[in-house]
């Protein structure tokens, strides 16, 4: 395989999130009905319209072109605005409503265009972010717009100030204050980087890759994982790409030949295609920044986030680079003697041994079996437990709807309460299928505010499936799952503001990851995991020294993890940094 393919693959994550996706984020993206007054009553909570279109590839396409029509007409008020007298609350809540009027649709079209099982919905769905993003860059480029929102003066509260602020940000950012020719190359480029992105996210969403195996070759794999794969009519076993074939496979299968084929298959899934699609933004990427009046990318990213330029992200990796060095040799010396007691003479420690060697260094080393420790999480009490903690830490209730419609089958609604109030919904899409997302987040689907506006989001996770079997957890999944459910709890409560585009995640984004670490923190307290996780067959609570050793364990091999995350975002950086012209892939990688 080239090592630009294992390169190209390995950003993933990286290129899209870690530097953002598209281009500016801008005042006019995003439902209401068009309101105008910020103290209308709260709306009704979201029933039966919210999903109505979902359902199909038409009904979704007709919400869109009304919601950005609303929009548009919400727009144009805006514009007629008297300059020279424009009242700060009125034009605010107009800037609002405009946000508004797109916020739901285009929530929902993120959400169905990595969710729905209906191809036709999925396409339809980007063909509606398209749409939004146009109107948002419209928007964001509208010199008349620029003007009235630059004319809000007097004494505004706290509150108005920061939604003001974030308003005016936004527009030059997206480069309001340039020529027209400029304005629309800028539009133009925008336009391309969602297309780019969303056929990039495609294209590794649907490569589902596989290798076959026998019965023989799964030994060291735990029996629920051997049950679940029956050999097909070749007689052959199928062990594919998605999460809770490949993380168990990696972790468990003595076979290091087979593992090397299916962590390439991994890395590999949307290659080559994606190739040329990593290509063509870096150098959208770099004229966007550049007309803007950065020399890069990440100068430009970088300048509305907490780190405030590209230089302090460069200082920082280089710093932290630096102090893990010795740590993380240690640990790769570590990984290497334990692989030699099995292979004499090995020479080297290649990526497809981390997790079969960090599994075998954990156990041996503080007496735990993690195979055995799955006993304790089937997704069923994981889920359950989540729930009951998470309740209790924020004095909400979670209420099941049973009758609640969904996209698909698999997928769970529910309710969130507090005080006998409904003041949130949201799903559980847990489950790998064909043309779905292939990773754990968070998606908001609907902003809330402090007026009584319901927000709505999803989880888009892959964890096994009780309907196909015992559904047993490794730990680490439950981590992940404490983890997102923390980010769906920082949209869903995050409601302080009367303006949508000042809730939910909407912080510096290098802030945005800091809610959910801490939260996560839970599923390493024995405590906590002793209110769920009970063996499926004893019914006995997880035993509190193992839970500790557990945590013991964990800390071996960190040091090796991060210098591998700090890789990643430093690869995505310089990639980021240099001249798309003189770019050579390998060189970069190698550096």
């Amino acid at each position: 395989m080239p090592t630009n393919a294992r390169l190209l693959l390995l950003l993933v994550s990286s290129f899209l999130v870690a530097l953002g996706c598209g281009g500016a984020t801008s005042p006019a993206p995003a439902t209401a009905e068009g309101a105008v007054d910020p103290s209308a009553s709260a709306e009704p909570p979201p029933g039966p319209a919210i999903a109505v279109i979902w359902t199909d590839a038409t009904k979704l396409s007709e919400a869109c072109n009304a919601a950005i029509a609303n929009a548009s007409h919400t727009r144009t008020q805006i514009t007629k605005l008297d300059r020279n007298a424009v009242d700060a609350k009125e034009a605010l809540a107009l800037f609002d409503a405009m946000e508004r009027s797109v916020d739901e649709v285009g929530g929902i079209a993120g959400a169905m265009a990595n969710l729905h099982p209906d191809a036709a919905v999925r396409d339809a769905a980007d063909r509606c972010e398209q749409a939004i993003s146009k109107f948002d860059t419209d928007a964001s480029l509208d010199r008349d717009l620029y003007a009235v929102a630059s004319a809000i003066s007097g004494d505004l509260g706290s509150e108005d100030a920061r939604y003001l602020k974030r308003i005016l940000r936004a527009f030059l950012r997206a480069g309001v204050d340039k020529d027209e020719a400029t304005r629309k190359r800028l539009a133009a480029l925008d336009e391309r980087m969602v297309k780019i992105s969303q056929d990039y996210e495609r294209n590794v969403r649907e490569d589902v890759r596989h290798i076959e195996v026998t019965k023989g070759d799964l030994a060291g794999l735990p029996d629920d994982y051997v049950a679940g794969h029956a050999p097909g009519e070749n007689g052959k076993i199928r062990i594919t790409t998605d999460y809770p074939d490949f993380f168990p496979f990696e972790t468990y299968a003595k076979d290091a030949n087979l593992r090397k084929e299916l962590y390439l298959a991994f890395l590999n899934r949307g290659y080559p295609k994606n190739e040329a699609l990593l290509l063509e933004m870096l150098q959208v990427r770099k004229e966007y920044a550049g007309l803007l009046g950065y020399d890069s990318w990440p100068a430009y990213a970088t300048a509305d986030m907490m780190a405030g330029s590209a230089d302090s992200v460069r200082a920082f990796v280089g710093e932290l680079r630096e102090a893990i060095r010795p740590p993380m040799e240690k640990d790769i010396a570590a990984f290497l003697a334990r692989k030699r007691k099995d292979q004499k003479g090995a020479k080297r420690f290649e990526v497809w041994d981390r997790f079969y060697y960090r599994d075998k260094i954990q156990s041996e080393r503080h007496n735990i079996d993690t195979q055995a420790i799955r006993a304790y999480f089937s997704y069923p009490k994981v889920r359950d437990g989540i729930l009951a903690l998470y309740g209790d830490l924020f004095g909400v209730e979670f209420r099941r709807l049973e009758d609640a419609p969904t996209w698909h089958e698999s997928v769970e609604a529910y309710a969130l309460y507090r005080d006998g109030k409904e003041e949130g919904r949201f799903f559980f899409d847990n489950h790998p299928r064909e043309g779905k997302f292939k990773h754990a987040a968070a998606q908001p689907i609907r902003s809330g505010d402090r007026l009584g506006r319901i927000p709505v989001a999803t989880l888009m996770q892959n964890f096994a499936n009780p309907a196909e079997g015992p559904a047993l957890m490794e730990h680490s999944d439950v981590v992940t799952f404490f983890h997102e459910f923390g980010h769906l709890m920082h949209h869903l409560l995050g409601t302080g503001s009367r303006y949508i585009a000042d809730n939910g995640f909407a912080t510096e984004w290098d802030f945005v990851e800091a809610p959910s670490q801490l939260l996560e923190e839970w599923a390493w307290s024995p405590e906590v995991l002793a209110t769920f996780a009970t063996h499926q067959e004893t019914g006995e609570p997880i035993p509190a020294d193992l839970v500790t050793r557990m945590r013991a364990a964990e800390e071996f091999g960190k040091a090796a993890s991060l210098g591998r995350q700090l890789f990643y975002t430093a690869v995505s950086f310089e990639l980021h940094a240099a001249d798309p012209a003189k770019l050579d892939l390998e060189a970069t990688m190698d550096k």
